[in-house]
């Protein structure tokens, strides 16, 4: 009898090293994945510079916030507790020990030993481990997405400090045409060669591009402003490009693109997650309601020289409930899922053809301007300096061909910066981390101002004073 008593003691020992394996270790494989992730997604996440100095292009100001944004810190945080959940639902409850000491009459001693261990806490470590895993994916997907809206939102602001530069330098040419018409009409005006009408107007152009000069100067301010909260960078040591990319080479199709975006989309794939998540605390349930407070362990009972030791088994008896009320609520948290893909899934495909529709529109009105538009002011300025040449026209009419010229380009520059604003948009909807090189870069430099002097007036400008050509 004794030895059968030591052989279960010693079996149930066992047991309980068994079950008291060691936890799990914490997963560190989150970063990889997060990295991965958004490769398939069109944004190379490795930051490959630390010193970003001097003239940033797209994919540095990119690397610049991954690396100081303090969003992605605090979400790489959130990654870690994710897999301190991991280990910690790999470990068992410590088992507990019980110990009396009764006097009995007559002078002797009852010692009772009790050591037991949870059995819920080791028949459910699986569903827990599985639930906690489900949680550390769910993790490595919010550290994608962050570091993917952080990827569009420095997109964004880049574009828009680019722009905000471009339409600068047009408009400071534009600015500078309307100063020297106004230099001129001061010279007319002083020789009597202008009405006092046209010299308002022309004092009112002035006036109107020095405003507009000091706009686009505070636009470019508050760009550069936004542009430097999305890098984090600890100084200011850097500049954007003063040119814009050209459009792409082509617009996606859509239909293309709604089929991959349904099959990759990151919100489906969260939901997946968020649905097999929700199975495993399922199944922890149903486990909870027959082991919920349930302990296996090996009581040891002397009394004089009388020794007892047996295995004790306690548990809960599930009268009174089941968890019905929980297992209710996860069927109506995955019915709320289901909504939620079915909603994204009819709404997706929506959003997309919206945005490729402005997209579409944008495209040509920047197709038109650089075609058609530009082209054709720039041949109205050469006529129109050729008609000064040959005193056919006055100064002022070439000055008012060019402020036209340069007005244009000026749009051109806010359109083009629209279209990058609207590719934005639509890697957003399309849950894409990046978008697409430019076919190229918007060179302005060729478009100057008239320079004093060039065309002078003279005797041509006498035409003017007749009220031939103003």
């Amino acid at each position: 009898m004794k030895h059968a008593s030591c052989a279960r003691r010693i079996v149930l020992a066992l047991v309980l090293a068994t079950l008291a394996a060691c936890a799990s270790q914490p997963p560190d494989h989150g970063a990889e994945r997060a990295r991965e992730a958004l490769l398939a997604r069109g944004l190379d996440a490795s930051v490959t510079r630390k010193q970003f100095r001097g003239e940033l292009t797209r994919p540095q100001a990119v690397q610049a916030a991954i690396l100081f944004h303090p969003s992605v810190r605090a979400e790489y945080a959130r990654l870690d507790i994710a897999a301190a959940d991991v280990v910690r639902a790999s470990e068992l409850l410590n088992p507990s020990l019980s110990l009396s000491w009764l006097d009995v009459s007559g002078g002797s001693n009852k010692l009772t030993l009790g050591l037991a261990q949870s059995l819920a806490g080791a028949m459910l470590r699986p569903a827990r481990e599985r639930i906690a895993a489900a949680d550390y994916e769910l993790a490595v997907l919010s550290l994608a997405e962050t570091l993917q809206e952080l990827a569009l939102d420095t997109e964004s602001a880049w574009f828009a400090a680019v722009a905000a530069e471009q339409g600068l330098q047009v408009q400071a040419r534009a600015s500078d045409t309307a100063l020297w018409a106004d230099e001129l009409g001061t010279r007319f005006d002083a020789a009597g060669n202008i009405t006092p009408l046209q010299r308002a107007e022309l004092a009112r152009g002035a006036a109107e591009a020095r405003l507009e000069l000091l706009d686009a100067e505070r636009q470019r301010d508050r760009a550069r402003i936004l542009l430097a909260q999305q890098l984090a960078l600890p100084h200011e040591d850097w500049t954007v490009p003063a040119s814009l990319p050209l459009p792409a080479a082509e617009d996606p199709d859509p239909d293309q693109l709604i089929t991959h975006v349904l099959d990759t989309h990151p919100a489906l794939q969260r939901l997946a997650w968020e649905q097999r998540r929700l199975l495993s605390v399922g199944d922890n349930t149903r486990g909870e309601s027959w082991l919920d407070g349930a302990e296996v362990g090996v009581e040891h009972e002397r009394s004089g020289d009388e020794r007892e030791t047996g295995p004790e088994l306690t548990i809960r008896l599930p009268l009174w409930h089941r968890n019905a009320g929980t297992r209710l609520a996860l069927a109506a948290e995955l019915e709320l899922l289901a909504a939620r893909e079915a909603t994204l899934r009819d709404q997706l495909p929506r959003q997309l053809r919206l945005h490729l529709e402005a997209l579409s529109r944008i495209r040509a009105a920047v197709e038109i301007r650089e075609n058609a538009l530009l082209p054709a002011l720039a041949q109205e300025v050469a006529a129109r300096q050729d008609r000064v040449n040959f005193m056919l026209d006055g100064v002022f009419n070439l000055l008012a061909s060019k402020q036209a010229e340069l007005n244009a380009w000026r749009d051109h520059v806010t359109t083009l910066g629209e279209y990058w604003q609207q590719r934005v948009e639509l890697a957003r909807a399309a849950g894409r981390a990046a978008t697409p090189a430019g076919a190229g870069l918007l060179d302005v430099s060729a478009v100057a101002p008239p320079q004093p002097g060039s065309p002078v007036p003279g005797r041509h400008e006498q035409h003017q004073h007749h009220g031939r050509h103003h």
